[in-house]
């Protein structure tokens, strides 16, 4: 399967919001708070981490407030040629060209049916309902509340099954209808507004915007990130012991003096990508009570489980049982809140 990616920038708000939680460890979430905005991130990799969070703090709620946390602006390049266009209609058709700038899988597209137009938001991947309730908070802050402000009858559709608290759905997406267990995810209006012009609009800009956006498709000229390949590198090593930056060159047919520079390009090291991967997997790891802290240990290719400890501590601020009790407590509460409610 292909190695699907996105950017940093749509980490960020995660790490916000996290940092205001006071049983999030500051220095658990230093990996990603140290991500740039333009540093790929393995999806199904942060999909994991997503999901952990969401245990660990035990609000459901988590990727509804980290979208409304995406201001105007934060969407970058892509958000300014979007808003700068003539319509909703080009808006979306310029999305849909450049979104794997920021993207591997996310598919905005632009439908009519009847009196109804939809942007219809396609996910090449599973979307967990922390991704999904983010991806649909986000776009709802950043472009449908501004551009489609003077549509009525605007729905958000869902197509997960509506969850037992709907009161934060109804508070992010007020004043639009929402509309659970949809045929796809995204947002129904008046298909007269699709081709409305924009406040914003400005062709000027607009085409500086996709001018500066083409240059930057241009230069995907491989699949994914060599940070990401060395990552993926790194990954498949772990079940058999400690990667190095020599065994991983060595898979790669480069040197290792060729690897730690095309690294330094990309703002990493070799180092970084092995703590970061491991900081994610141990997270995901120590939090299921299934898995006994020795096996972990070999996982994530400690030799000895002082030294996972010693780690763990740095990641977390915790060591891994007094963070496996406090993800266990907070799963806890959280089942008991949706129980009483």
């Amino acid at each position: 399967m292909e190695q699907m990616s996105c950017t940093g920038r749509f980490v960020r708000p995660f790490v916000r919001l996290l940092s205001r939680y006071p049983g999030v460890a500051a220095t658990s979430l230093d990996t990603f708070r140290k991500l740039s905005q333009q540093q790929r991130v393995s999806l199904m990799a942060g999909h994991d981490t997503l999901a952990h969070w969401v245990q660990s703090t035990g609000d459901e709620s988590l990727g509804l407030k980290a979208g409304e946390l995406m201001c105007l602006g934060e969407g970058g390049v892509l958000e300014f040629a979007m808003h700068s266009a003539g319509s909703v209609r080009e808006g979306i058709e310029v999305s849909n060209r450049y979104s794997r700038l920021f993207s591997d899988a996310l598919e905005p597209s632009l439908l009519i049916e009847g009196d109804r137009a939809i942007i219809r938001l396609d996910n090449k991947l599973p979307w967990p309902r922390v991704v999904s309730d983010f991806t649909l908070s986000a776009w709802y802050s950043m472009h449908i509340k501004v551009q489609l402000s003077e549509a009525p009858a605007v729905e958000v559709w869902f197509a997960h099954p509506a969850p037992d608290d709907l009161e934060p759905y109804h508070r992010v997406f007020a004043p639009a209808t929402l509309r659970f267990d949809a045929p796809y995810f995204g947002f129904s209006f008046a298909a007269e507004h699709a081709d409305k012009p924009l406040a914003s609009s400005d062709a000027s800009l607009h085409a500086v915007h996709c001018e500066l956006l083409e240059s930057l498709r241009a230069r995907l000229s491989e699949p994914q990130s060599f940070a990401l390949r060395v990552r993926e590198l790194v990954a498949r090593e772990l079940r058999h012991g400690r990667p190095t930056a020599w065994s991983v060159a060595r898979q790669m047919q480069i040197s290792r003096r060729t690897l730690v520079r095309r690294l330094a390009e990309e703002g990493t090291t070799f180092k970084a990508q092995l703590d970061g991967l491991r900081c994610q997997l141990a997270l995901s790891f120590v939090a299921s009570p299934r898995l006994p802290l020795t096996e972990i240990t070999g996982l994530l290719g400690f030799s000895r489980v002082p030294a996972f400890h010693r780690a763990f501590r740095r990641w977390t601020g915790q060591t891994p049982i007094q963070y496996r009790e406090s993800a266990g407590s907070n799963a806890a509460a959280a089942l008991s809140a949706s129980g009483a409610a």
